[in-house]
């Protein structure tokens, strides 16, 4: 071999050497298949509950027409108990009023119609000079006849009560002649009623009505609705209601009763859990009954916002036994360990630790997502999730292999594991929730009754300890109020 080819045969082995010892230092270890992904900052940009939506509480206050008629029948039978004397000139009488029972009625508007039938007797006497001489002669008498009497009630705006009135009085015709004199009973009856009885029935009536005392009881309902209602006591679930303004639609009746309708105009929030919420308030301190604003119509209903707070650790409690587990990724035995969870900006940060024992590789793996609500199943879900990887070595055989691979499918296994059922958490609320307002007594003349409609998550968000879950409740909410004439003067 000349000198020539030794050269060439010596820098072709040289060549061979430099190639092999490149291709041993740059060998994968188990050191450099070990990934270590950045970890997402652990910063919640806070977020505040869904604005309230004004809640209307109807409540509805009935006064039998039936209590005002009784009411005013004693009180006249009272009234009409002595005879009542009456003497116009050369003619006296004594006349006994004998009240059968009233009929009292209303119209739709609310007016009121009365109609009082009663019976009648007595005596007139008549004086007379006859020839120099006072004669006087008495004759007896006895008919029937009948008041009517219409009242219309107006309910003002500041709760008080005025009614207007109309009467008129019927009297079969009577008459007597007494020493030549003709003496008409139905005159007498008539000044007499007109004077005496129908002014009374009027005042009566018009008292029992006006003087119901509606705003303190109002007021009543007003104030307690100020004080938080305890659903359960472990964990806590308060419902928390700040009255804004009071609606009410005008007097009207069945024929046998009186209605008033008005709606309570309100915030409602639910407190649930130890977690403080944000204040409901929104129109300042604590208010007195306001006066009433009059509507057309009422349209009733509620909306309740009740934040459900589930904490990281729970969440990672449940979804651990269906995440940290051996899964089959493209082929590849894939152990997933070791999963986070926390709150970074306005998306949930989930960590997992991986190994692939084949490969030989591990390492930690951060990815963020945004957090959904599943109808479906009731359940916390996370959507877009997006994973950040680096590592000192290029790896570029185990990047196209596994990272190509691997990765995105250990993304996509996160994303189906990692559910958090709420359907407990909705049911204990609306279970709780239906119980307090289906028949609920406020003292001795508030009666709540409530239904739930509808119950649904709003928009998801985080917080440093956990996620919060806003829930609108939407139903109808009622207040029956009793009102009564036994106060009345």
């Amino acid at each position: 071999m000349n000198k020539e080819k030794k050269l060439i045969v010596g820098a072709l082995a040289l060549g061979i050497v430099l190639i092999l010892t490149t291709l041993f230092l740059l060998m994968p270890r188990k050191s450099d298949l070990t990934l270590e992904a950045p970890a997402p900052p652990r910063e919640v940009i806070p977020v505040p509950l869904p604005p309230p939506i004004p809640s209307t509480i109807v409540a509805k206050a009935d006064l039998p027409i039936q209590d005002v008629k009784q009411l005013t029948e004693s009180a006249l039978k009272d009234y009409l108990s002595k005879p009542i004397k009456w003497k116009d000139g050369a003619i006296e009488a004594s006349i006994n009023l004998h009240l059968d029972a009233l009929t009292m009625t209303s119209t739709a508007d609310g007016t009121i119609a009365v109609r009082s039938p009663f019976r009648f007797n007595g005596w007139i006497r008549v004086s007379k000079k006859i020839l120099g001489k006072v004669l006087e002669k008495r004759e007896n008498f006895e008919g029937e006849a009948r008041a009517l009497l219409t009242l219309t009630p107006t309910l003002n705006p500041d709760w008080q009560i005025t009614a207007k009135t109309t009467s008129d009085i019927s009297i079969q015709k009577a008459e007597l002649e007494i020493l030549g004199i003709t003496v008409s009973v139905r005159r007498i009856l008539t000044d007499l009623v007109t004077e005496k009885i129908l002014p009374k029935l009027e005042d009566l009536i018009v008292k029992y009505i006006t003087n119901i005392d509606i705003k303190t009881r109002v007021a009543g309902l007003w104030e307690k609705l100020y004080e938080p209602m305890v659903l359960k006591q472990t964990p806590p679930i308060v419902l928390i209601i700040e009255p804004l303004e009071i609606l009410a639609e005008n007097l009207s009746s069945d024929g046998e009763t009186l209605f008033l309708s008005f709606g309570i105009k309100t915030y409602i929030q639910a407190n649930i859990g130890e977690t403080a919420t944000d204040p409901v308030s929104h129109v300042g301190p604590r208010a007195d009954l306001p006066n009433i604003h009059f509507v057309d119509s009422l349209e009733s209903g509620y909306h309740i916002i009740a934040p459900i707070e589930v904490t990281y650790t729970t969440i990672e409690s449940f979804a651990k036994p269906h995440v940290e587990k051996t899964h089959k990724l493209k082929g590849i035995d894939t152990f997933v360990e070791n999963l986070t969870l926390y709150g970074s900006g306005r998306q949930l940060a989930v960590g997992v630790g991986f190994s692939l024992p084949s490969l030989g590789a591990d390492g930690q793996l951060y990815m963020l997502g945004t957090l959904a609500y599943d109808a479906t199943t009731t359940s916390l879900s996370v959507t877009e999730f997006d994973y950040s990887l680096t590592t000192q070595s290029l790896l570029l055989e185990i990047a196209e292999h596994v990272g190509e691979g691997i990765f995105p499918n250990l993304r996509t296994t996160v994303e189906e594991k990692l559910l958090f059922p709420l359907e407990t958490e909705l049911t204990i609320l609306r279970e709780k929730l239906s119980d307090v307002i289906a028949d609920r007594s406020i003292g001795t003349y508030l009666h709540l009754h409530g239904t739930i409609d509808t119950l649904t998550p709003e928009t998801l968000y985080l917080t440093q300890e956990g996620v919060r879950v806003p829930v609108r409740l939407q139903g109808n909410l009622t207040c029956e109020i009793t009102l009564s004439t036994s106060n009345a003067p």
